[in-house]
């Protein structure tokens, strides 16, 4: 923060929006002063806050809550949130106290951003340098502004107008079919009313003059709210005049005015003594490839866990149709599969050998009967149990006699 504050300095209306890291929240109060003002991500808070508390009550108001621009709509939220589970609210206010929703934010800066997705773009843009080293991933962020700085020149030079053209065609699609009640009270100050979605009328004051509506969108951003653009048709004016300065064509060309200096290769550049030799730290390598896609979280669209496919028919985990079993009150779905019958085997002697003769004694001696495993089928529900083979009430077999004995 301070190689920052180096940088860029402390201009007025500077905004820093970063996520809820440990120690950054002192940190941008203590480095940057000048009233410059320290946004909390939403897109990290909602991730934090699920992880605690959840439920349908904080669904439907956390987020509307952080957009609304004003303090009675963002208060209407937080109170119902609040009667829901006070202790989620408590925790809120002591690990959170950055500024989270538009209501809280400042009018100088222009800039409705409630999480910091710009960055994401950014990430994206040095995903593939990112396993470079530090003087070589920062080689070509440099270029990489400095190929930018030159297509936005090329574009300014372009340009006509007071107001950007993007932002004009954003306008003026806006401005379509907007059938809203107009009641004047001056030729520049107003009320702009109508009916919602859900047949609720509402309704907002405008004032011209000082660019300003009831519902706090045009003060936030700069851009007339499709209140304000409804007024403005029905004077003879033109659309450009009401839009802040911060999105005209003057400012844009003097933001791209100065270029990124080229730099030849490294072992052009001049020796610098730093006075000591930094080594490269001490880490054990882990297994395997290293992993360079970031993981994508649940709220993100990504999957959290291993993905179970669910059976359509019965809305099952971990089973197909060929082996469902659950029983389904559709009258139109196929019948269930029937059950599989298990086989199994029992033993059953199927040969005797013949009598042996011992040739030394000259006596007949009986040889062990041979086991022959054979599987039976519907063999079903039977208990599995070894018929051991005997001599006794076997009409093949013959008995031995006294003196064989």
């Amino acid at each position: 923060m301070n190689m920052l504050n180096k940088a860029i300095g402390s201009p007025s209306g500077l905004v820093i929006s970063t996520d809820a890291g440990k120690g950054i929240d002192g940190t941008v109060t203590k480095v940057f002063s000048n009233g410059v003002e320290h946004r909390e991500c939403m897109r990290h808070l909602v991730k934090n806050f699920q992880k605690r508390y959840r439920g349908e009550v904080f669904e439907r108001n956390l987020w509307p809550a952080a957009r609304a621009y004003r303090k009675s709509t963002f208060q209407r939220h937080y109170n119902e949130m609040n009667e829901a589970c006070p202790a989620a609210m408590k925790w809120l206010a002591n690990n959170h106290k950055l500024l989270w929703a538009r209501s809280m934010f400042s009018h100088s800066s222009k800039c409705d951003y409630c999480t910091n997705n710009i960055a994401e773009c950014f990430n994206s843009c040095v995903k593939d340098d990112k396993s470079l080293l530090v003087i070589d991933l920062m080689d070509k962020i440099r270029q990489m502004i400095m190929e930018r700085f030159c297509t936005r020149v090329r574009i300014a030079e372009k340009l006509t107008g007071k107001i950007l053209p993007r932002v004009m065609k954003d306008l003026h699609e806006k401005s379509r079919n907007l059938n809203f009640s107009i009641t004047k009270c001056t030729p520049m100050i107003g009320e702009v009313g109508g009916v919602n979605k859900d047949l609720i009328p509402w309704r907002f004051t405008v004032d011209l003059e000082r660019r300003e509506c009831n519902c706090g969108a045009w003060q936030m951003t700069g851009l007339p709210c499709v209140h304000g653009i409804a007024f403005i048709g029905t004077r003879r004016v033109d659309l450009e005049d009401f839009v802040d300065k911060y999105y005209s064509v003057e400012k844009f060309k003097a933001a791209y005015a100065s270029y990124v200096c080229p730099l030849p290769d490294k072992t052009q550049w001049e020796p610098v003594n730093t006075g000591f030799k930094l080594l490269p730290p001490l880490l054990k390598r882990a297994a395997g490839r290293p992993r360079t896609r970031r993981i994508v979280g649940v709220e993100e669209g990504g999957s959290g866990t291993k993905r179970r496919q669910t059976y359509k028919r019965c809305g099952g985990l971990g089973h197909l149709q060929k082996t469902c079993n659950e029983t389904v009150l559709d009258p139109d779905a196929p019948p269930p599969a029937p059950a599989k019958k298990r086989r199994r085997t029992k033993p059953k002697v199927v040969d005797l050998g013949p009598l042996k003769t011992d040739a030394s004694k000259g006596k007949k001696k009986a040889t062990k009967p041979r086991v022959v495993y054979v599987t039976e089928d519907n063999q079903e529900d039977e208990p599995e149990t070894e018929e051991q083979p005997t001599m006794e009430g076997d009409p093949t077999m013959e008995q031995p006699t006294m003196e064989e004995q």
